[in-house]
């Protein structure tokens, strides 16, 4: 019997990546499996899914919180209206199980299958559970968690520890980090996710110019976003560094196998992908983020790998550039921040959450 799946995912990098992994994943279980995605009109997944040949269907959604009364109103509206869109889909591709992984079109999504009796599921990438997937807990079948501490926001039968899934292009090449290329040059990532940081952005540039002017040469590349593109080259230019600064990384595979060390936020995908990679960080979780669950996930992390975590309102440019001129200086001591980042990787992720919907589907 041929499997019929539905996935919900959108707005941001960090909600669409897991779920192609988890869709490849199960392409590669089942070549036979139908696969649709349920996103937005506007959001990055309208890019994503396309490219990696999975098709797309839009349903309304909006966002909930920090909009007003009057954004919440617009918000509901959009739901209901997302609700009875995604039904009409699931309804025509006959599908028998969706699963979310967050974004506007997640809730419509979920609560449209709950409505025509499909299986549910819904993965929660962070430590701390959203407001939306607390929500959503309520109705889906199964919660699937990248971090343990999550589970304490859902019932204890639902939930299963996955991981974050990523794709195999990240895990399928690694390095040596004894054997550096450059052995004399110190290749630094700085990365705010798909919408960057500007923070980091503002921040970073005046770090690396610290750190080289305790002796290390630099290669930087730096994903800033859209905003800050041209003040983040700026300021690299007036610290007199040269930087690869970019909006975005199509090729984070490529970047991260150039990298020696990240400067980075603490979402949970960067998180997961550092981890496989084997990369030693610097985390700057973003203090914007919802719930604050940016540090969070930096606070667990390093707990898993002993990395530095400084967030905004600690953050030291004398203390951390000390720091990172003595990890570099120091023999053997950034192989052994890799080594001990990459014990914390779970690279099955994305093959763990298909056996587990491949479960719920058998049971």
């Amino acid at each position: 019997m041929t499997r019929r799946i539905a996935i919900a995912a959108g707005g941001t990098a960090g909600h669409v990546h897991p779920a192609l992994a988890v869709a490849d994943a199960y392409r590669a279980h089942d070549p036979d499996v139908e696969i649709i995605f349920l996103g937005t009109a506007d959001g990055i997944e309208t890019r994503l899914v396309p490219r990696r040949g999975y098709p797309l269907r839009s349903i309304p959604g909006a966002p909930l919180l920090g909009v007003g009364l009057a954004g919440k109103a617009r918000a509901l509206a959009a739901l209901i209206q997302g609700v009875a869109a995604a039904r009409g889909i699931l309804r025509t591709a006959r599908t028998e199980l969706v699963v979310g992984f967050g974004g506007y079109a997640g809730a419509g999504a979920i609560l449209a299958a709950r409505s025509l009796g499909l299986a549910t599921a819904i993965h929660e990438a962070n430590a701390v559970a959203g407001v939306a997937n607390r929500m959503l807990g309520r109705f889906a079948d199964r919660v699937l968690l990248g971090f343990p501490s999550a589970a304490a926001d859902f019932r204890p039968e639902q939930t299963l520890i996955t991981g974050f899934p990523i794709a195999d292009t990240i895990t399928a090449a690694t390095r040596d980090r004894n054997a550096r290329p450059e052995p004399n040059t110190l290749h630094i990532l700085v990365t705010g996710g798909s919408g960057g940081s500007a923070f980091l952005n503002r921040h970073a540039p005046v770090l690396l110019a610290r750190v080289a002017s305790g002796g290390l040469t630099l290669a930087i590349q730096h994903q800033s976003g859209t905003n800050d593109l041209a003040a983040v080259r700026a300021a690299y230019a007036a610290a007199g560094l040269e930087a690869a600064v970019s909006a975005y990384l199509d090729d984070m595979a490529a970047a991260y196998q150039e990298a020696d060390f990240a400067i980075t936020c603490a979402g949970a995908g960067t998180l997961a992908e550092l981890a496989a990679r084997g990369i030693p960080a610097l985390l700057a979780p973003l203090a914007s983020a919802a719930l604050d669950h940016q540090r969070a996930n930096a606070r667990a992390y390093a707990a898993m790998t002993d990395s530095r975590c400084a967030p905004e309102d600690a953050w030291n440019v004398d203390e951390l550039a000390t720091y990172l001129i003595d990890l570099a200086q120091s023999p053997g001591a950034l192989a052994a921040a890799g080594a001990r980042v990459r014990a914390a990787a779970r690279t099955d992720a994305a093959h763990t959450v298909v056996e587990a919907l491949e479960a719920l589907l058998g049971a």
